[in-house]
């Protein structure tokens, strides 16, 4: 009986050892790698069926999404003002709606094989409530959403 709960146990946690942060196959450290060639700390999680590497790079916080072949998926670069976003997205927004709500954070979102987008999220004063803009680079925006009470705003679950 007891060989029967050590084999148990050995499979329960080879099958979640993916889901351990610090912890991704060695294709998507070396797709990484090849990306990346300078930056040594590397902080592994997952989200969804991805691995996700977070890591500093040329004094920005920056997350890149791989799938399990080490192709990379998704990029985002925490940009935190409107300081660095083109300036049709930074005339688009202070000449737009949401003009008067407070920037929390910027994030720019770079993917192979469609157009980056520039997220600003914002929050409505005397409340809790907080919105997603999401702008193209040329300045149009093409989604706002409530993002008050949700989890993971920018995850594999929203653009992948």
């Amino acid at each position: 009986m007891s060989r029967i709960r050590i084999v148990l146990l050995v499979l329960t946690l080879m099958s979640a050892s993916p889901s351990f942060a610090g912890w991704a196959p060695a294709v998507v450290q070396n797709a990484f790698k090849k990306l990346y060639p300078t930056v040594s700390v590397v902080g592994w999680s997952t989200d969804q069926t991805y691995y996700v590497a977070g890591f500093q790079y040329n004094g920005f916080n920056m997350k890149v999404w791989f799938d399990i072949k080490g192709n990379w998926q998704m990029k985002q670069t925490d940009w935190q003002t409107l300081d660095e976003v083109p300036m049709a997205v930074y005339h688009a927004f202070t000449f737009g709606n949401y003009s008067s709500d407070n920037v929390l954070d910027v994030t720019y979102v770079e993917f192979p094989n469609q157009q980056a987008q520039i997220v600003v999220r914002i929050g409505i004063d005397n409340s809790l409530t907080q919105y997603q803009l999401f702008y193209l680079p040329n300045g149009e925006l093409i989604n706002a959403r409530n993002v008050t009470n949700m989890y993971n705003i920018l995850g594999a679950g929203t653009f992948l």
